[in-house]
């Protein structure tokens, strides 16, 4: 009788070994299943942004696995797999949700605008220091190598409060499709200038955001908020805003919800040295960044210089100090003439000139110079200048009011 319990035991310890086995493999298959579904939806959700313009080609595959696009609400389609189109009874700002498929595995991102086709590039820019110069300034692009003054360059906004110094100027897209204007509010204020406008002739609700300011746990110069530029980011639903200020060593960012109440700044990125002008770079999941060297002797570093990120924008930590300009250069701008056909602007401001380069990868640093016949336009006294794509719609607005010269 013991022998035959022991023959049982025996055999009922080898089933449930063989069980547990088993058992343990489709557990293991399972959470690497999760974490793969995971990666993707994560690379996806970063890569993609939150205003697109119609026609806009949609990433094709991950990894070598094929994606299947989807537009599961709103009046638009996808167009040979991964264009993504709208529809005729489209609204301008047309929100709509995009699904991908990937290997069987589905996902949804909601919060997309589609706008209409880009029609080219409106320019801010201001023209100089004292009276009459620091003030807004509108210029037009269609390509980036032929410019139109708008206004016969005479300022289209001046500050009534403040400083009422207006530098640096820059367009933010708004969650609604609209737009805020942002502004340095000259050389030593904490303060930005900040605005609203749907066609870019009235601009309202004017006032001063304070982006450098103390917290308890970061002491802030409260001096400086030069050059600002901003995004919203759909990940977060909030706008970042982001500045130099070389008393408190390079640049930094706030995040607000709707451009009136602000978050304490942060450090952006720290490059172990003074940096000013930095412009984001985002194409498709990487970001990048061009700013300028601000040590002294500015003769020997005052160039501009390009950051990386394997991450998001809060993690520029590769620095590539070949400098991309041979000279002393600021106020970087970014525009896409489409494809990867890039051009990116800056101000030779002690040869007083606008020159570009183009470049089709910032990883691949393929920098080359424009000659400055290429460039075509009457534009003068640009003086650190931004670049915000528009639609036909958008420059009808204010065709009325600025004629194109």
């Amino acid at each position: 009788m013991r022998r035959i319990l022991q023959i049982i035991l025996i055999i009922s310890f080898l089933l449930i070994t063989g069980c547990s086995d088993n058992a343990i493999e489709p557990v293991t298959m399972e959470v690497e299943k999760q974490e793969s579904s995971n990666e993707i939806y994560n690379y996806l959700n970063q890569y993609l942004d939150y205003f697109y313009f119609d026609k806009k080609e949609l990433l094709m595959d991950y990894m070598g696995m094929p994606i299947k696009w989807d537009v599961i609400s709103g009046d638009a389609h996808i167009e040979n797999g991964y264009v993504l189109c709208k529809d005729e009874a489209a609204d301008e700002y047309e929100k709509i949700k995009l699904q991908a498929s990937v290997e069987g595995q589905i996902f949804d991102f909601d919060e997309i605008v589609l706008l209409d086709e880009k029609f080219g590039y409106l320019i801010t820019y201001f023209s100089g220091n004292g009276d009459q110069q620091e003030e807004l300034k509108l210029a037009f692009t269609y390509d980036g190598l032929l410019w139109f003054e708008l206004n016969d360059q005479k300022a289209v906004l001046k500050p009534t409060i403040g400083t009422q110094r207006l530098r640096d100027p820059s367009l933010v897209r708004n969650k609604d499709g609209g737009f805020f204007l942002l502004a340095t509010q000259g050389y030593d204020n904490p303060s930005i200038y900040v605005y609203d406008t749907n066609d870019f002739i009235s601009y309202e609700n004017e006032r001063l955001l304070k982006v450098n300011a103390s917290s308890e746990d970061n002491k802030m110069s409260e001096k400086q908020a030069w050059a600002p530029e901003g995004f919203y980011d759909r990940l977060i639903d909030k706008y970042v805003i982001y500045y130099s200020s070389v008393e408190d060593g390079g640049m930094f960012y706030n995040y607000s919800s709707d451009m009136y109440e602000i978050s304490y700044p942060k450090k952006l990125l720290d490059t172990g040295f003074a940096v000013i002008d930095g412009t984001i770079f985002k194409n498709g999941y990487n970001y990048s960044i061009v700013l300028k060297d601000e040590r002294e002797p500015m003769e020997e570093y005052s160039q501009l210089f390009v950051g990386y990120s394997d991450s998001d924008y809060l993690h520029f930590d590769r620095f590539d100090m070949n400098y991309i300009t041979g000279h002393q250069s600021e106020g970087p701008f970014i525009m896409n003439r489409g494809g990867d056909n890039y051009i990116l602007y800056y101000d030779d401001y002690t040869r007083f000139q606008f020159k570009a380069l183009t470049f089709s990868s910032m990883e691949a640093h393929d920098f080359k110079d424009v000659p400055m016949e290429e460039i075509i336009s009457s534009v003068t006294n640009v003086k650190h200048a931004s670049a915000m794509a528009i639609t036909y719609k958008e420059y009808l607005r204010m065709e009325k009011k600025y004629a194109i010269d």
